[in-house]
């Protein structure tokens, strides 16, 4: 028998396990046809090779971006009970056991298995609690146009309870909004083609999100502000996007299931992510110990790596703690989900709007020069807020170095944080971290 075990990245605590009785070899990679499926950029579809000669268990790398043991790359080498391996710098650990202890550690994580999404019913009963914020704007599965139009207004505070409702369940009553049996909501403020609108989850300058119900489940649907739909270029933007994204496949990015126009208004109907911000968890608790906070950029530093991986790179150009999920239910790549691309906010800075992105924002986007660095960019004035608690707009400042955000006026950083954070906002663009994987291994270093 051997088992293993995937570890959190920061404090390599068991996420999920695999137990074998029988095989003589086991692939991992992220190939769907491995025996252990891992889906991050730095891991290659065949990654590492597990073989038992005789009595033996050894394990060899196959994977372009090499597997590591105690810091060092290996090729080959026989299995120590217990041992750690590494898929790439800065790709997952896996434990491994062998033997009687092998059962022992399959029974022991009965418990800290990885923890499945909670039911539809008890997710959206927490949204009047734990508010889902506004998904990214993206994808496109199939065009459907629905026979019926509907204008979109944001709903009035009260709203009505008409509409068509499908619940016949006999314990539902009026105090409720939705069904304890089926998870149906009770009260519809509108339906948009085959969506009934439960409530208003977030309205900015360029788009309004909704909580939808459709097909016995409940998404999240999202839409330009009808004062954008006919600004051609926020139109452009917007389409060219949900096509542009429609591709991606990441656990910590939502799924989008529609795309449709009703009278040249677009609609996204994206996949239900229920937790707080990482703004909202500030705001309410306070300063986030460095660990975690530093565990929680690590989870981003992979999904950007994978975004900009991808030919050509795809740009999130809006990070910040508005727009990073701490997932009710974590998933065995992590807490933290990635919502909000913000391409269509571009329109909105040009047209010198302020809002809350610009304290996080890079001073390139302004111009209109966005690249890899102007996310990791972001990655810094993040971090700053979830260890001080501070808006990073209070430090900026005029000084040697021009007007730029200075990480030593953050309160309570270590001078290793100052460090990392400082080149991570320079305002030249070739004196930051060449990738997300560098700043990966400059913030592994520090804990």
């Amino acid at each position: 028998m051997i088992t293993l075990t995937l570890l959190h990245p920061v404090q390599l605590k068991p996420v999920q396990c695999w137990t074998f009785d029988d095989e003589s070899v086991i692939r991992i990679g992220r190939s769907t046809d491995n025996h252990v499926v891992l889906y991050s950029a730095v891991v290659s579809r065949y990654h590492v090779e597990l073989r038992r000669v005789n009595s033996v268990w050894e394990v060899e790398s196959l994977g372009a971006n090499g597997t590591y043991l105690d810091g060092k790359r290996m090729t080959q080498v026989p299995i120590r009970n217990g041992m750690i391996i590494r898929l790439a710098r800065s790709g997952p650990n896996i434990q491994i056991h062998v033997g009687v202890s092998a059962s022992h550690e399959a029974t022991m994580l009965a418990g800290d298995r990885t923890v499945p999404q909670q039911p539809q019913l008890n997710a959206v009963a927490a949204l009047d609690d734990d508010i889902t914020q506004p998904l990214p704007a993206m994808g496109v599965l199939e065009s459907q146009v629905p026979e019926r139009s509907t204008a979109m207004e944001p709903p009035s505070e009260k709203p009505s309870l008409s509409g068509n409702i499908t619940c016949a369940h006999l314990r539902k009553t009026p105090d409720l909004r939705f069904c304890i049996d089926c998870g149906a909501p009770l009260r519809v403020q509108q339906t948009i083609g085959r969506y009934q609108v439960v409530k208003l989850l977030g309205q900015g300058e360029m788009s309004f999100t909704y909580l939808v119900w459709c097909d016995g489940k409940h998404w999240v649907l999202k839409t330009l502000n009808p004062n954008w739909v006919r600004h051609p270029k926020a139109l452009d933007l917007f389409e060219r996007e949900a096509k542009a994204l429609s591709q991606l496949s990441h656990p910590s990015i939502p799924h989008i299931v529609d795309f449709f126009t009703i009278e040249r208004q677009p609609y996204l109907v994206m996949e239900l992510v229920s937790g707080r911000s990482l703004f909202q968890q500030v705001t309410k608790w306070g300063a986030i110990p460095q660990k975690q906070a530093i565990g929680w950029m690590l989870e981003l530093c992979e999904v950007l790596e994978y975004l900009h991986q991808l030919s050509p790179p795809v740009l999130h150009q809006d990070i910040r703690p508005h727009n990073l999920i701490r997932r009710s239910a974590p998933t065995a790549f992590g807490e933290i989900a990635l919502v909000d691309f913000g391409a269509i906010r571009v329109l909105s800075l040009e047209a010198k709007h302020r809002t809350s992105a610009i304290s996080y924002s890079a001073p390139e986007q302004y111009q209109g020069e966005i690249s890899p660095a102007s996310d990791l960019y972001s990655l810094g004035t993040t971090l700053a807020f979830l260890l001080s608690g501070q808006d990073p707009g209070e430090f900026y400042r005029y000084r040697e170095q021009g007007y730029r955000f200075y990480a030593e006026y953050v309160p309570g950083l270590s001078p290793e944080v100052v460090q990392v954070i400082r080149k991570l906002t320079h305002p030249e663009i070739s004196d930051r971290y060449a990738s997300a994987p560098e700043v990966s291994e400059a913030l592994r270093q520090i804990i």
